[in-house]
């Protein structure tokens, strides 16, 4: 009986086993060629989305600027109303204890204003002992 040498594999086992290794490379480089075709179309595609995005939001932001104008300028001509009335509620609170809880729990002062003048809380009743068992 003839051994072959194991460590040395046949030429033409050698030859086949290269040149599928080959084959296997060069398709793995045209998937890679392809997903970088295509993440460079995704990416164009996101970036012109984005950019017409921004260009409709400027032309929406342009058109609402008048409009916001108006609201400022109808808030600086209302604050002053609606403060005096708010003042006028404070002082209304400080005779009616009542009231004033409830203006407490409805009207926060934004931060920085004065605060409002403390009231005193309505006197809460306790609730009465429960009865015990009938027997």
């Amino acid at each position: 009986m003839s051994e072959q040498n194991l460590s040395t594999p046949s030429a033409t086992s050698g030859t086949s086993d290269l040149s599928e290794l080959k084959e296997h490379c060069a398709e793995l480089q045209r998937q890679t060629h392809s997903l970088r075709v295509a993440l460079l179309v995704v990416a164009i595609c996101v970036a012109g989305f984005l950019a017409l995005e921004g260009r409709r939001n400027g032309q929406a932001l342009q058109l609402l600027r008048p409009q916001a104008a108006q609201v400022t300028e109808a808030s600086k001509v209302q604050d002053p109303i609606a403060n005096k009335f708010l003042a006028q509620l404070m002082d209304f609170a400080k005779g009616h204890q009542d009231f004033g809880a409830v203006l407490g729990k409805y009207v926060q002062r934004a931060p920085g204003a004065p605060a409002p003048t403390p009231t005193a809380a309505p006197a809460v009743a306790k609730p009465a002992p429960a009865a015990p068992p009938k027997k």
